[in-house]
């Protein structure tokens, strides 16, 4: 049976018992987490918001992080918040060998990687979201191999709903500074930012190059198209999501 586009948001309470621990829990003592996360999240420091999902803590706690985070997507929040909720149900998933959370985190990640380049589509970088698509899937190999190993007809509905949430999301989404921010010219133009800095990181578990965590100066910000010519490059990213989505999980 066809589920709705954000059917997934209200399908995981049940599954993580979600629904009746919150309905159990005083409304006016949440976790110390959620405010932590509201703190950063209003700053639009999306980027420290997703790590400090992940910080150790309690069973209820992981249950009102994930709680946040599906309110958060449902809104429109930016990709980054995304990605980090597909990694955290994959995490959960995984561990409890849970496949219908794993299944979630597949639809998760690949309507992600669709929002990531219609919004894109926005950056005068045109390269930009491509290269923040590469980065999301080179870090996602395991979930990747999941999605495209599902039985043909799972893979179908998961392409069908990807696209139905991704553009029943599109208009709540915010612009998304960190998608502009991955392409060559504005890392370019981050380094030449007075105040901006660079930070070499370790070297990950099969990955065969460092990476570079760049934090602007104050003053950066990314650079836009104007409205006509996104509204454009949009329509046509949209055409090819058929081709985008047979690179990620092959219908056939």
């Amino acid at each position: 049976m066809k589920r709705p586009a954000a059917a997934f948001l209200l399908l995981l309470l049940p599954l993580l018992g979600l629904g009746q621990a919150l309905a159990q829990a005083p409304a006016a003592t949440p976790p110390p987490i959620l405010a932590a996360l509201d703190r950063l999240y209003a700053a639009r420091q999306y980027k420290a918001t997703a790590q400090a999902m992940f910080e150790p803590r309690a069973e209820a706690q992981a249950r009102a992080v994930l709680s946040w985070a599906q309110a958060r997507l449902q809104a429109g929040a930016p990709h980054l918040i995304g990605v980090a909720y597909g990694d955290l149900l994959w995490q959960i998933g995984e561990g409890q060998r849970n496949d219908p959370l794993r299944a979630e985190a597949a639809l998760v990640l690949i309507s992600t990687i669709l929002a990531v380049a219609v919004d894109g589509a926005k950056c005068a970088d045109t390269e930009a979201a491509d290269m923040r698509v590469r980065q999301i899937l080179a870090a996602r190999a395991p979930l990747l191999h999941y999605a495209r190993n599902l039985p043909q007809e799972r893979r179908v509905r998961l392409r069908n709903e990807a696209l139905a949430l991704e553009q029943s999301l599109a208009v709540r989404r915010p612009q998304d500074d960190d998608i502009c921010m991955a392409g060559p010219r504005e890392i370019a133009r981050q380094l030449e930012t007075p105040g901006t800095v660079a930070r070499e990181q370790p070297l990950r578990p099969g990955m065969l190059t460092r990476t570079v965590d760049i934090e602007p100066g104050p003053t950066y910000r990314p650079q836009y198209l104007s409205p006509d010519r996104w509204h454009a490059r949009q329509t046509t990213v949209r055409r090819r999501f058929p081709a985008l989505l047979d690179q990620l999980v092959p219908a056939n």
